[in-house]
C-alpha cells in the first residue's frame, strides 16, 4: 500500500468513542523499498552499537558502555533477531549466540539474569523466547524459563493483583503498572503455546495470561475509548509502549481462544493511540519526555518501537478487519517515512534521532542507543510487511 501522499487522522469522539477518517495532503515521501532501508539500517546498528569485545551493546554513538543499563539490551536483542530472521546472516546468530554471556555479566544483579525490575526481566523473557525460536540455542530457552518463573512472583493480591513493578516496591497499586504487566501476560500467552502443560503457582500459562490480562484491562484501560494509562488523571503518562504491549496481550489471547473481545480491545486500544497520541501537524507519534535532558539516554526514546512491534504484529493478523489494517498501515507508513526521510542522517552513516520528524543532530546524544533501537525497530518492521505483501 504506497498511498504515500495521504497521512490518516483519525477524530475521536469522546462521548461516544466514535471516530470518522479523513485524508489530508502531506509532502511527498519517495516510494522507498523498505527492504532496502532495513539493508542498511541492521547492518549500521550492528556495526555502530554491537560491542565485539564486550559482547553487549554501546549506550552511545561514540562507544561507551553504560555497565548498570539491563533492559534496553533485550531490545537490542529482538533487533538481532529481526535481522538474522530476515537475512540469515551468520554475523547476527553469532552475536545473539554471544549476546547471552555478555549481557548476563553486564546485570549488575550478579551471574544471572534475575534482576531487580519485573519489567526488565519481562523484556529479557520475550526477547530470550524470540532468541531460542531463531537459533535453537538451549541456554535461551533455560533462561527464559527462569525468568517467567521470576516475574510470576511478582503479582500480589492486594488491592487486586498485579504485577509489582520491582520486588522492594511498596505493596501499593499504584506502583503495579503496564511495564511490568504488559509484557509478563504476553510472555503468559506465548509459553502456553509453546509449554500448555506447564504450571506456575497451580496456574497453567493461559490462566496467568488471562489473570494478567483482566488486571491491565480493569484497572489501566478506559473501557469506553480504549484508552491505555498510567494514572488516569495524568496524560503525560500514556505512553506508546505500554499500548504496544497491551495490544500484543490482546493478539496472542485472541490467537488462543478466537474470543473477539481479545481483538476489539486490541482495534480499539491502537485507534485511540493513532488519534491521541501524537503530533498533531504530522500524525507522528511522540512520547512525553522524549525530549527530556536533551533525548540524553532517556528511556522513553525506546518506547515508539516497542509499540511499532507489537502494532505490526496487529497489522499482520488474519482476522483484523480489513478497513482497520487499511487505517493502522498508512498510520504506520506515515511514521516510518517521516522517520526515515526527516529523522535519519544517512550520511557519513545511519543515525537516528528520538523525534522522527526532525533531524539528527551533531552531539552523540541523538544517536542514543534507545532511539537506535527504536529506529532499526521500525525499519526491519516495514521490511517484513513489505515482504508479507501488506504494503501493495
Amino acid at each position: 500500500m504506497k498511498q504515500v501522499y495521504f497521512i490518516l487522522i483519525v477524530l475521536i469522539v469522546a462521548a461516544c468513542g466514535s471516530y470518522e477518517d479523513k485524508y489530508i495532503e502531506v509532502n511527498q515521501f519517495p516510494d522507498y523499498s523498505w527492504v532496502a532501508a532495513a539493508d542498511s539500517s541492521s547492518p549500521a546498528f550492528f556495526d555502530r552499537y554491537w560491542n565485539s569485545n564486550h559482547y553487549c551493546f554501546n549506550n552511545t554513538f561514540d562507544g561507551a558502555i553504560t555497565w548498570n543499563d539491563y533492559w534496553p539490551e533485550a531490545h537490542g536483542l529482538d533487533v538481532l533477531v529481526d535481522a538474522y530472521l530476515r537475512t540469515g546472516e551468520e554475523c547476527y546468530k553469532t552475536a545473539i549466540y554471544n549476546f547471552y554471556e555478555g549481557v548476563k555479566d553486564k546485570n549488575w544483579y550478579g551471574d544471572t539474569w534475575e534482576n531487580e525490575f519485573y519489567d526488565d526481566m519481562g523484556w529479557h523473557c520475550l526477547a530470550h523466547m524470540r532468541a531460542y525460536d531463531a537459533t535453537h540455542d538451549e541456554r535461551y530457552k533455560e533462561s527464559s524459563e527462569d525468568l517467567w518463573y521470576w516475574i510470576t512472583q511478582g503479582w500480589s493480591d492486594y488491592q487486586g493483583g498485579g504485577i509489582k513493578w520491582r520486588k522492594q516496591s511498596d505493596e501499593v497499586k499504584d506502583d503495579k503498572g503496564i511495564p511490568a504487566n504488559g509484557p509478563a501476560a504476553i510472555i503468559a500467552a506465548r509459553r502456553y503455546q509453546k509449554y500448555p502443560d506447564e504450571v506456575i503457582d497451580g496456574l497453567n500459562n493461559l490462566e496467568w495470561a488471562i489473570r494478567i490480562y483482566e488486571w491491565m484491562k480493569y484497572n489501566r484501560t478506559d473501557l469506553s475509548s480504549g484508552r491505555v494509562y498510567e494514572h488516569f488523571d495524568n496524560t503525560n503518562g500514556d505512553y506508546s509502549y505500554d499500548v504496544g504491549t497491551f495490544i500484543g496481550a490482546a493478539i496472542e489471547l485472541y490467537t488462543i481462544t478466537k474470543d473477539e473481545v481479545y481483538m476489539r480491545d486490541a482495534i480499539k486500544a491502537a485507534r485511540y493511540h493513532m488519534s491521541a497520541n501524537i503530533n498533531t501537524n504530522n500524525r507522528v507519534m511522540r512520547d512525553f519526555g522524549e525530549q527530556a535532558n536533551n533525548g540524553n539516554g532517556h528511556d522513553v526514546n525506546l518506547f515508539k518501537g516497542i509499540f511499532v512491534r507489537y502494532f505490526t504484529l496487529l497489522i499482520q493478523q488474519p482476522d483484523l478487519p480489513e478497513n482497520d489494517r487499511d487505517r493502522f498501515i498508512l498510520f504506520l507508513e506515515n511514521n516510518a517515512n517521516y522517520l526515515w526521510s526527516y529523522g535519519t542522517q544517512k550520511e557519513p552513516e545511519i543515525k537516528f534521532s528520538y523525534t522522527w520528524w526532525e533531524t539528527p543532530g551533531e552531539s552523540v546524544i541523538w544517536g542514543d542507543l534507545r532511539s537506535a533501537i527504536s529506529g532499526a525497530t521500525t525499519i526491519e518492521a516495514m521490511a517484513r510487511l513489505e515482504e508479507g505483501g501488506f504494503l501493495d
